[in-house]
């Protein structure tokens, strides 16, 4: 079963109707007990990083989670969702990520662009991985973000160039983050969402 949990101004109803839409089984959960039963777990987010650690502080999601990965639970994390993987966010200074991607989350700083980065930008995979099987070399994707995790080769799969190398993709032993929104990227968002449910 693939749960979507269902944070406060998340993008999870989105993310189950592109599934509902590709004929795959998951289930939108808000109560941390379900995870018991879960096969995947998604944690979708738009918002703030602190807002979101502090809702799965508050809700008793961290210690099933990690509880999750340590079962081998594949976990995939959309946008906000990805940045919550990390360690912490410049967004909120005194809120901590779930840690499992040794990486903080920094600002865009680029007076030269537009930030929040938003719209459509080309992903360069560098890795191969389950969740890029099908995938062109070079894709494009939607994406809404201000804070971004900078590129590890640890953890990297792909980037994207907005005035610097930014984790698009990551990966790390069963955890996979997107920093685009892939509910919202039409084709390859969804090819994306096909290659998590098999993986």
């Amino acid at each position: 079963m693939i749960d979507i949990i269902n944070s406060p101004s998340s993008n999870a109803l989105a993310v189950y109707y592109a599934y509902q839409d590709l004929g795959i089984n998951c289930r939108i959960i808000s109560e941390a007990s379900e995870i018991s039963k879960s096969t995947k777990i998604i944690i979708p987010g738009v918002g703030s990083f602190g807002s979101l650690s502090q809702y799965l502080e508050f809700s008793g999601f961290i210690t099933p989670i990690k509880n999750a990965v340590d079962n081998n639970v594949k976990i995939l994390g959309i946008c906000l969702g990805m940045q919550i993987l990390a360690n912490t966010s410049e967004e909120a200074p005194t809120r901590k990520g779930l840690g499992f991607i040794d990486l903080d989350c920094v600002k865009i700083e680029n007076s030269d662009l537009r930030v929040p980065h938003t719209g459509w930008d080309e992903i360069y995979i560098s890795t191969q991985h389950p969740i890029t099987e099908g995938l062109s070399s070079i894709f494009s994707a939607y994406f809404s973000h201000s804070y971004y995790l900078p590129v590890s080769s640890k953890y990297r799969l792909a980037e994207i160039r907005y005035g610097t190398a930014m984790s698009a993709i990551i990966a790390h032993k069963n955890i996979v983050g997107m920093q685009f929104h892939p509910e919202r990227s039409q084709k390859n968002g969804r090819k994306t969402l096909v290659n998590f449910a098999n993986w």
